[in-house]
């Protein structure tokens, strides 16, 4: 509807002869304005009515209502004005301040002037200043004034003066609430945005959302409240203000809206927009492409998964968007079906985590922060490409590694405890793609020339620092917090070789002996083996020092992670010797043993570091440290972006993540599917990682040395003075 018309309408209501009653009512499009007004409280017109949740917002997903056809704010409070009182504002304030003009010369000229502002782009309305100024000053004790400096403060904030805007539309805000009162509000809000501050700006805007009527102070209002939840980082707010912004978008300006909130859309984080695409196809309705934010979404989320070559994205998206992906989802179609086609991209890493357990996620954590330093992802222009997947509650790994390699992986790393290290050692050999593990698989699949291992057999440290509490006189012995012995018990039995092997040259003597395999059964004594565990205890709940007494306990060796390491300390007598293993990375009292291998621990203190005699390429007690050189490599770059000194984890897939960018560096600079070219650049990259040499923080080797397991002497080191 023509908006001139609109206003006249409403304005013949009362343009009776001077000193008349204002009486009778307008409609527009189906809703009334005369009589009583709708306001808070009151059901809404029919013809607009929409259904709206308990709060108060329109459902995110929901049917577009039918926009009313005022077209500027003060038809409304014209037309509000009509009923001679004031309904209660929004929220049960003070009523509503008609804004009413006794002169019809005013109310002619001001519609004149709104109509062009209303339909009128940001260069139409700055040049109305003049007009609305000599408005003002021509009415200075009208109603209707107010109304111009409204507008006033919206020219000052396309100006970009800011403080001007903001306190014009305070001052007007403060004179009385109603529907100029509320412009004034979405002004101030959009001041306060532009102005550096998005949430106090999102506290403002964010209550008059879908309760504005004019159409272009609603298309501001929907553009700053979206803008606002965005700055402040309300990633879920602001999705849902985008689906109401397009909702209630003219079909003239819909377009123009569809493309600036498809550029926000690509500031979100990924995992928010499948969040949200989750989220819209459980509501279940489904509505006009042009006015369903799920379609954008959906294409965002396509094209992020046709750049990365992801696979699960495109299969969800598949499952769960499929008619809104248009043209994309042949594309997504095609990405999908061959996520069994072997392929190598430059130079691309790929990395496997568990989350199945609280430990796995918390060492995939760690991993991950390591292997992204170690590829030097956090530098400006890497050349890197790191792919993920995690193993969770579905999928096998089998699954998730063949869609690593669907995206070009050369190599791989994973192997955060020992099934899915065996499980993955497998896939290598099957498939020929070189894998380094972070954690040792079953001694029988440490086999061919694509299986590396970069971890570290947990019962190492524990059998070194067992040993080195003996040497001391601080024992019996007992472990908390490690199965290591029920461990070494199944390696045993199983045939294989003591689990100690497995990350490189024996550590000495075993120093984990029949006692822990008893113990690991439960918290009861065993007796103590020579220089070994004499109890294992579990660390499922809360450590009781009592358990320590029956056997005399002299020597605790913590082998939790941090906060199971924390509670035995706090527990533990002070007559108790300490020592860490790798996996308690808490910091030690003096006079504790912590378990050393290369440069690691970064945090303990330089006192005396030793390595038990026997050990290839260790010292006698008392000599002094060997570090590897470049002691501090990578270290501080680690520091400038992490608050504390790399975990153990993190430690190997920072080594890993070295040695993994050594094997795919020099592959050919293209991509390739072609099955003989693919095999060829894995077996390039696998003999890459056996003859690469870095500086590594885990060992003070620099490379496999033309082996298939990281050489590897564990120490220890006791801190500071005696306890």
């Amino acid at each position: 509807m023509n908006p001139v018309d609109t206003f006249g309408r409403i304005s013949a209501a009362f343009s009776a002869p001077s000193g008349g009653a204002a009486t009778g009512s307008a409609t527009t499009g189906g809703a009334t304005t005369g009589g009583a007004p709708p306001c808070a409280g009151r059901p809404a017109p029919s013809g607009g009515a929409t259904t709206e949740r308990d709060d108060g917002r329109r459902p995110l997903w929901g049917r577009a209502p039918r926009a009313p056809a005022i077209t500027a704010a003060v038809l409304l409070a014209l037309g509000a004005a009509i009923a001679g009182a004031g309904c209660a504002a929004q929220g049960g304030g003070e009523p509503v301040s008609p804004a009413l003009s006794a002169s019809p010369a005013a109310q002619a000229e001001l519609r004149r002037i709104l109509t062009r502002f209303a339909n009128g782009a940001r260069a139409e309305r700055l040049a109305l200043e003049p007009e609305l100024l000599a408005f003002r000053k021509r009415y200075p004790g009208d109603d209707l004034a107010r109304v111009a400096e409204t507008h006033l403060a919206w020219i000052a904030l396309e100006q970009g003066d800011i403080r001007r805007a903001e306190a014009l539309s305070a001052e007007i805000e403060a004179r009385g609430r109603g529907v100029t009162g509320d412009i004034a509000r979405v002004l101030r809000g959009a001041a306060l945005r532009r102005a550096g501050k998005p949430k106090p700006a999102y506290g403002v805007l964010r209550p008059l959302v879908s309760k504005v009527i004019d159409p272009y102070v609603r298309s501001l209002l929907n553009e700053e409240v979206t803008a606002a939840a965005m700055e402040a980082g309300a990633w879920t707010q602001a999705i849902e203000l985008m689906g109401v912004w397009l909702r209630e978008a003219s079909d003239d300006d819909r377009a123009a809206v569809r493309a600036q909130i498809g550029a926000l859309l690509r500031k979100v984080p990924i995992e928010r927009l499948v969040d949200a695409l989750r989220a819209g196809q459980a509501a279940g309705e489904v509505v006009e492409p042009e006015v369903d934010l799920r379609s954008l979404i959906a294409e965002r989320l396509a094209i992020v998964a046709r750049e990365r070559r992801d696979v699960a994205l495109a299969k969800e998206l598949l499952d769960r968007a499929g008619p809104l992906l248009g043209a994309q989802g042949d594309a997504l179609s095609e990405l999908w079906t061959g996520a069994g086609t072997a392929r190598v991209e430059p130079p691309t890493v790929g990395l496997l985590l568990s989350t199945r357990t609280q430990q796995s996620r918390r060492r995939g954590v760690e991993v991950a922060a390591g292997v992204a330093h170690g590829l030097g992802l956090l530098r400006p222009g890497s050349d890197a490409r790191l792919v993920s997947r995690d193993v969770g509650g579905e999928g096998s790994v089998d699954e998730a590694l063949n869609s690593l390699t669907a995206e070009g992986a050369a190599v791989l790393i994973a192997g955060s405890d020992r099934e899915q290290a065996t499980a993955v050692a497998k896939f290598a050999r099957a498939n020929a793609i070189p894998v380094l593990l972070v954690h040792p698989p079953e001694p029988a699949a440490l086999d061919g020339a694509f299986v590396f291992v970069v971890g570290e057999e947990p019962t190492r440290s524990i059998e070194v620092l067992a040993a080195a509490l003996a040497e001391r006189g601080a024992r019996p012995v007992a472990l908390v917090g490690s199965n290591a012995g029920a461990q070494q018990g199944a390696d045993a039995s199983a045939g294989g070789s003591p689990a100690g092997s497995a990350g490189g040259s024996p550590a000495g003597p075993a120093a984990v002996g029949p006692g822990a395999a008893a113990a690991a059964a439960g918290p009861a004594a065993a007796p103590p083996a020579e220089g070994g565990v004499a109890l294992a205890l579990p660390c499922d709940g809360a450590f009781d020092p009592r358990a320590l007494r029956p056997p005399g306990i002299r020597g605790l060796i913590l082998a939790g992670d941090a906060p199971c390491a924390e509670q035995a300390l706090r527990a533990a007598p002070r007559s108790v010797t300490i020592a860490l293993s790798f996996e308690a990375a808490i910091s030690p009292p003096p006079g504790s043993l912590v378990a050393t291998a290369g440069l690691f621990p970064f945090a303990a203190a330089p006192a005396s570091a030793q390595r038990l005699p026997g050990v290839p390429g260790g010292d006698a007690p008392g000599a002094p440290p060997q570090e590897a050189p470049g002691a501090a490599v990578g270290l501080p770059a680690w520091l400038a972006t992490h608050p504390t000194p790399p975990s153990f984890w993190a430690a190997l897939g920072r080594d890993a993540g070295v040695l993994a960018w050594a094997g795919v560096q020099r592959l050919p600079k293209t991509g390739t599917e072609d099955p003989a070219e693919v095999k060829a650049r894995r077996l390039a990259a696998a003999r890459a990682l056996s003859s690469a040499t870095a500086e590594l923080w885990t060992t003070s080797a620099t490379g496999f040395g033309g082996k298939r397991v990281l050489p590897r002497a564990i120490g220890y080191r006791e801190i500071g003075k005696a306890r």
